[in-house]
């Protein structure tokens, strides 16, 4: 639902009869760096199945088709719903010929948020209708939202990564706000505003009702920049997982499931087990009185998060151990880079390791820190803090997917007209060995760190050190024409501003904090009359310092948590030519 990481890109499916079953190469495409063009390409014309090597693991994409148009998506099981960017070709032009409810008697106006950049909505228009093609369906008046506005923290991040031209939610239809505000339209009928996974299962009822998903890491030994996502079969190498527990999906709403949840029954790092206890509580108003059993939490599979959340106490204890220092600006680990874990979760029966490349990434894009010529590489965690939420504990992002091949289970459960009661599940086949994983860890990630002079010194992350400090230029390039939308919050077409203003209240008394505190304290202490004005221009540059501190590090704030998505490569005639050799039998 949230997430920032992976980039791959979908090209062009062929429709296939067969048995409709059908497997998407993901292929990952570079994502652009902060000093790269962002406002200057036509997406609705570029050719996103490149050989590009994406060095962040931050989101997937999926090729959505409209017309002669293709669109890549951001593929998120956290959200349910289907939208496309205006910022991406000419978006008028594509849905010329779509169906829009924009009478307000339909009361088909809505906004969908999600759990990123600024919280609140990031887009809002009406339900409208259009033929698209996903995976080889042609899915005839499929619903989605219209987008008329988007937040500023949305359009900056769409030019920005500007592969990302929308979303497509796979979750489940209880969770889409597009299908309930249909369904409670006083002018609509009942079952025209479904989901897409839910149109493509209807439409094809001899294809099971399960997605798959094998999402591949940029670090790695295999050279391998391919993954899947498989709806209604499986990867032959991964054909096993057919044999594997069913794992109850948990919803905390007794009415019905909206979330892929699942619980953890344990968590260890390095072997020590931690005491898991669930913040969630039962809450009659809302229906939310199912609350997981003693010793239990609940995890969120959502392709939609590039990075893990995990509980304060064990998020603490894990970059600690390893060696890592909470930086108070970035509010973020810095870690030694060749630092290591053995982070496992137990699930059900079955237990598995995250790989430890999944556990830090090497900060090298936007920024790097100059000492005397030097550039220094840093290391940051990809697991956070966990947020509290009324329906979930944790969230199992692209930090812990990558580490299973997950297959998420439909059921009947989003059959609007189905009186089956097949309830939803999800199955997970461990990926990762932790010995092999360690020993693949020392040997990537030092060749990794090869290339550049050096890294910082984990433990002087707080000090005050400006000198010889280096910033990457965000970018200048001209904004092209651009379709009429409104752009809430003063967004224009300008480059974007990645970074958000600092808190003054990061916390502590070190660093920048303890700095602006010493400054106004002295200003204060005897200035006279010219006191406010010498305050005030303190103040200014204080936030200067802090400004500056804060673009030294890449994706401190804006990184955490956004939206993840993949690209898929095509479909092929040969049933074991359409993965790699690797993945087959």
């Amino acid at each position: 639902m949230k997430s920032l990481s992976l980039k791959i890109a979908l090209s062009g499916f062929t429709f296939v009869q067969l048995s409709r079953a059908i497997r998407l190469p993901i292929q990952r495409v570079q994502t652009r760096s902060a000093g790269s063009e962002v406002c200057s390409t036509n997406m609705s014309k570029r050719n996103t199945n490149t050989g590009l090597t994406n060095t962040l693991d931050d989101f997937y994409t999926a090729e959505v088709k409209v017309g002669q148009t293709t669109f890549t998506l951001q593929v998120d099981t956290g959200s349910s719903d289907l939208w496309f960017s205006p910022l991406a070709g000419d978006y008028e032009r594509t849905f010329a010929n779509a169906t829009k409810y924009d009478d307000p008697q339909d009361k088909l106006s809505i906004e969908l948020g999600y759990g990123t950049g600024s919280g609140g909505p990031h887009a809002w228009g009406v339900v409208a209708t259009v033929d698209v093609n996903f995976a080889g369906f042609n899915i005839k008046k499929q619903a989605f939202l219209y987008v008329n506005k988007l937040s500023k923290w949305t359009c900056d991040y769409e030019r920005s990564y500007p592969i990302s031209q929308g979303i497509v939610g796979l979750g489940f239809e209880k969770n889409s706000a597009i299908s309930n505000a249909v369904r409670n339209s006083p002018k609509s009928p009942r079952t025209w505003g479904s989901t897409l996974m839910t149109n493509i299962f209807q439409s094809n009822p001899s294809t099971p009702k399960h997605i798959a998903f094998f999402l591949d890491r940029t670090e790695g030994l295999n050279g391998v920049h391919t993954g899947y996502l498989d709806i209604g079969t499986y990867v032959p190498q991964y054909k096993a997982v057919a044999n594997q527990p069913k794992l109850e999906i948990f919803s905390v709403d007794t009415r019905s499931i909206k979330e892929w949840n699942v619980l953890v029954n344990g968590i260890s790092i390095n072997g020590k087990k931690y005491t898991l206890k669930s913040s969630v509580v039962a809450d009659e108003r809302t229906g939310f009185t199912n609350v997981p059993p003693e010793g239990s939490i609940i995890a969120l599979m959502d392709t939609g998060t590039s990075y893990g959340r995990l509980p304060a106490d064990i998020y603490h204890a894990l970059y600690k151990g390893m060696g890592g220092v909470y930086d108070v600006v970035g509010e973020q680990y810095t870690v030694p880079c060749m630092a290591e874990a053995n982070l496992e979760f137990t699930i059900g029966d079955q237990t598995v390791s995250v790989h430890p490349l999944d556990l830090t990434y090497v900060d090298v894009t936007n920024s790097t820190l100059d000492f005397g010529g030097e550039k220094k590489a840093v290391c940051h965690n990809s697991y956070v803090l966990a947020e509290k939420s009324a329906s979930r504990d944790i969230i199992a992002g692209d930090s812990f997917l990558r580490n299973v091949y997950a297959v998420y289970n439909y059921g009947d459960s989003d059959s609007i007209l189905s009186e089956s009661s097949s309830k939803p599940f999800i199955q997970i086949l461990p990926l990762t060995d932790a010995k092999k994983a360690s020993a693949e860890f020392k040997q990537v990630r030092a060749k990794t760190l090869a290339k550049l002079a050096s890294q910082v010194d984990a433990s002087t992350i707080n000090e005050l050190n400006p000198q010889g400090m280096v910033i990457s230029n965000p970018g200048s390039a001209s904004a092209p024409s651009q379709p009429k939308i409104e752009v809430g919050d003063g967004c224009s077409n300008a480059a974007p501003s990645v970074f958000p203003i600092p808190s003054l209240a990061t916390g502590g008394d070190s660093g920048f904090v303890a700095l602006l505190s010493n400054l106004t304290t002295v200003a204060s202490a005897g200035f006279g009359p010219v006191r406010l004005s010498i305050l005030s221009l303190i103040v200014l540059v204080a936030l200067g310092v802090l400004m500056f501190a804060r673009l030294r590090k890449q994706k401190s704030i804006a990184r955490l948590d956004g939206r993840v998505p993949f690209a898929l490569g095509g479909e092929f005639k040969n049933e074991l030519a359409r993965y790699g050799p690797q993945f087959r039998d």
